[in-house]
């Protein structure tokens, strides 16, 4: 049996097809439902398709190139969008300021941080051990 918050989609977009994958086994692994992007064109069209009709939260590397417009369009036609920016300080998208995760983390390490603050983001609640 899941719980409600258990399936949250969550599309990742950045060019960088090695962490977008990671990220994604990462995130199914904790119950969620991934939508990986590599461009801002890949995720207008992921998103278009049927099985996606709605997006709990987009994860996006500010750096990639058409970001903004990307939130931007996410935002128009999804109004309870929550976005979770990554990449270098100083940029912003809409009022999102940049995430950084810890540098120099294990695998492992990095995996939970990620899975932490995606929690944090989307308002998924953590049971209890």
């Amino acid at each position: 049996m899941q719980d409600d918050d258990a399936m949250k989609n969550i599309m990742i977009v950045d060019n960088d097809l090695g962490f977008i994958f990671w990220l994604g086994a990462a995130l199914i692994g904790a119950g969620y439902q991934a939508w990986p992007a590599a461009s801002r064109s890949e995720a207008i069209s992921l998103a278009s398709r049927k099985p996606l009709a709605r997006l709990d939260l987009l994860i996006v590397n500010v750096s990639l190139p058409g970001a903004s417009n990307l939130v931007a369009h996410f935002r128009r036609t999804q109004s309870q969008l929550k976005v979770m920016a990554f990449g270098p300080q100083g940029k912003t998208l809409h009022g999102v300021k940049p995430w950084q995760p810890t540098p120099g983390l294990s695998d492992e390490s990095a995996r939970d941080e990620w899975l932490r603050a995606v929690k944090q983001v989307s308002g998924k609640r953590t049971r209890a051990a």
